[in-house]
C-alpha cells in the first residue's frame, strides 16, 4: 500500500491477516484473466474461495476476475505473486497497483493523469462517482485514509466482492488476497465508495482506448477458400482456393479499397482485390510458408515471399520483381514494411535460423539471435524512422530487437509453431501480440505491460494486429477453429467463420 505522496504506509503487518472467504457461489463471465507472463491464466471461476463477478458491470466483473487470478500461492491462491511496494504486476503487485491495472485491463483508467498513481489518484479519479457504502457493489473500489475521512492521507485501496469481503494486495509478507473488510485507528475505511464506470476516461495495455474498429481480416476458411469479413461482419468469399497451411495478408490499396496476397493452391503467389480483380504472379512459392504485404503510393503494393527455391524475393503490383541473396528457413515467412522515403525492409529466419533483416537496396543485418524452427518473425515501422522485429527466439522465449540491434527479452513463454505480431503504437513504442505456451492470446508492450485475453488460441496458429482509433485490434482463429477479434479494451467479436486448421488470419485497420 502507498499513502497519496506515495510513501510507505506504516501499519502492524498483523492488521492485514484476515480470514479468507468460504465460496459465495458469484459466477459471472469475465473478458479478460491474467496470470503470471508464460504460465497458465488461472482457471478462476472454478476455484473454490475465488469469486469472478457478481458486479454492476462487464467492467467490474472483468476487473475482478483479474485481480482475482493474481491471488498469491502463498495467501491460498495460485499466482506466483507477491506484495512489493510501487508493484505494478505481472508478478509484483502493491495495493494501487493493483486496483489500477484490474481495472485499466477492462478499459477503465483510474491514473487521473499520473504516470504511476497512488491511492490518493485512484480516489481522486473516482470522486464524481461515490456511493456509500452501505450500497456497495461488487467491483467498487474501497479506501482507507488515516481518518477515516476524505480529508484524511489515503493509505490503502482494494475492490469490493460483495458480503463484506474484497481482493487486495495487503502487506508485505502477504501478497493478493481476499480480504474480510477492516477499520482499526490510524487506518480506517472511509464511508464511500468509489464506482467506476465506462464515463472515465480508459485505455488497455498501455494503449489509447478503441473509439473507432473499423477494420477488415482475410483468412483461409475451412473449405480452403479466401475470404474477406469487416467488423460489422460483412464477408466476401473469393473463388481463389489457397494453398494448404498457408495464410494470406492484406493491405489498403486506396479508395476504400483492399488486396489480399496469398499462395494459390497450386502454389503461386496471387493477389485479389477487394472488387475481385485477381492477378497471379509467376513466383512460385515454397510449400507451407505465407506472402506479406504493404501499401505502396499510387495504389500499388509490394509482396514479400520465400519462393520455391527457398529464397527471398518481393514483386510488386506491375510485377518488378527482386531477388534477394538470402536463403530462408524451411516452413518460415518473411515480414515487410514500408520505411521513409518509400523503401522498406524485410525480417526473416534464414536458412541458419537466425533473424535477418535486409532492405529494398540490400542493405542485410544479421541480428545474431537465433529463432525458433518453423517460426516467422514480425517487424514494424517506428516513428523515429527506425524499425523493430519481433520473434520467438530458439529457447522459446518472446523477444525484440530494434534496427540498433537493441533487444529485449520478455518475460512470455510463446507456443511451439507460433509467430508473433507487432503493431508501431501511435503515442509511441510498440505492442506485441502472442501466443503464449499455454495457447492463450496475450499482449505486452515495449513497457512489457502485459494484457490477458481468455481466449485460447488454435494449435499452430499466430495473432495478426493491427491499429484501430488509439488503440488496437487482435485477430486470431480460435481453439474452436473460428475467427475472432479483440481489442486492447476487451471488446471481443465472434464471427460466424470457420478457419482452415493451421492457419492465420490478417487484419488491416480501415
Amino acid at each position: 500500500m502507498i499513502n497519496s505522496q506515495g510513501d510507505p504506509a506504516v501499519v502492524p503487518t498483523t492488521a492485514r491477516s484476515r480470514a479468507k472467504k468460504t465460496l459465495i457461489g458469484i459466477a459471472a463471465a469475465a473478458i479478460a484473466i491474467a496470470g503470471t507472463v508464460g504460465l497458465a491464466a488461472p482457471a478462476v471461476a472454478s476455484q473454490p474461495g475465488h469469486d469472478t463477478g457478481g458486479g454492476p458491470s462487464a467492467a467490474a466483473n472483468s476487473a475482478i476476475a483479474y485481480a482475482e487470478s493474481m491471488w498469491s500461492r502463498t495467501d491460498g491462491g495460485t499466482a506466483n505473486t507477491e506484495y512489493v511496494l510501487g508493484g505494478n504486476g505481472p508478478t509484483e503487485w502493491d495495493c494501487s497497483g493493483l486496483v489500477w491495472k484490474s481495472y485499466l485491463q477492462a478499459g477503465i483508467d483510474l491514473s487521473n493523469g499520473a504516470s504511476r498513481p497512488v491511492v490518493g489518484d485512484e480516489f481522486n479519479a473516482l470522486k464524481g462517482n461515490l456511493v456509500s457504502r452501505a450500497n456497495a457493489e461488487p467491483g467498487d473500489v474501497l479506501f482507507w485514509t488515516s481518518t477515516g475521512t476524505t480529508s484524511g492521507n489515503f493509505l490503502h485501496d482494494g475492490i469490493y466482492l460483495g458480503n463484506g469481503y474484497m481482493v487486495a494486495a495487503a502487506a508485505p509478507g502477504e501478497g493478493v488476497k481476499e480480504q474480510t473488510l477492516w477499520s482499526e485507528p490510524g487506518e480506517q475505511l472511509l464511508d464511500v465508495v468509489g464506482r467506476p464506470t465506462g464515463s472515465l476516461s480508459g485505455s488497455g495495455s498501455g494503449a489509447g482506448t478503441v473509439h473507432t474498429t473499423s477494420y477488415v481480416t482475410a483468412e483461409q476458411v475451412n473449405t480452403g477458400k479466401l475470404w474477406s469479413i469487416t467488423a460489422s461482419k460483412a464477408a466476401t468469399a473469393y473463388p481463389v482456393g489457397v494453398a494448404a497451411g498457408t495464410s494470406p495478408a492484406v493491405a489498403t490499396v486506396g479508395g476504400g479499397k483492399y488486396v489480399s496476397a496469398f499462395q494459390a493452391a497450386g502454389g503461386a503467389l496471387w493477389t485479389i482485390t477487394s472488387d475481385g480483380a485477381a492477378t497471379s504472379f509467376p513466383v512460385g512459392m515454397k510449400a507451407g510458408t505465407s506472402p506479406s504485404i504493404i501499401p505502396t503510393s499510387g495504389g500499388g503494393y509490394v509482396i514479400a515471399v520465400q519462393t520455391n527455391t527457398g529464397a527471398l524475393w518481393t514483386i510488386t503490383n506491375t510485377k518488378a520483381a527482386t531477388a534477394f541473396p538470402v536463403g530462408m528457413a524451411a516452413g518460415t515467412s518473411p515480414s515487410i514494411a514500408a520505411t521513409p522515403g518509400g523503401g522498406y525492409v524485410v525480417a526473416v529466419q534464414t536458412n541458419s535460423g537466425d533473424l535477418w533483416s535486409i532492405t529494398d537496396t540490400k542493405a542485410a543485418t544479421d541480428f545474431t539471435v537465433g529463432m525458433q524452427a518453423g517460426t516467422s518473425p514480425s517487424v514494424t515501422t517506428t516513428a523515429n524512422g527506425g524499425y523493430v522485429i519481433a520473434a520467438q527466439t530458439n529457447t522459446g522465449a518472446l523477444w525484440s530487437v530494434t534496427n540498433t540491434k537493441a533487444a529485449t527479452a520478455f518475460p512470455v513463454g510463446m507456443k511451439a509453431g507460433t509467430s508473433p505480431s507487432v503493431l508501431a503504437l501511435p503515442s509511441g513504442g510498440y505492442v506485441i501480440a502472442a501466443q503464449t505456451n499455454t495457447g492463450k492470446l496475450w499482449t505486452i508492450t515495449d513497457g512489457k505491460a502485459a494484457t490477458a485475453f481468455d481466449i485460447g488460441m488454435a494449435a499452430g496458429t499466430s495473432p495478426a494486429i493491427a491499429e484501430v482509433g488509439s488503440g488496437y485490434v487482435v485477430a486470431v482463429q480460435t481453439n474452436t477453429n473460428d475467427l475472432w477479434t479483440v481489442t486492447n479494451d476487451d471488446a471481443a467479436t465472434a464471427f460466424d467463420v470457420g478457419m482452415q486448421a493451421g492457419t492465420s488470419p490478417a487484419i488491416l485497420a480501415q
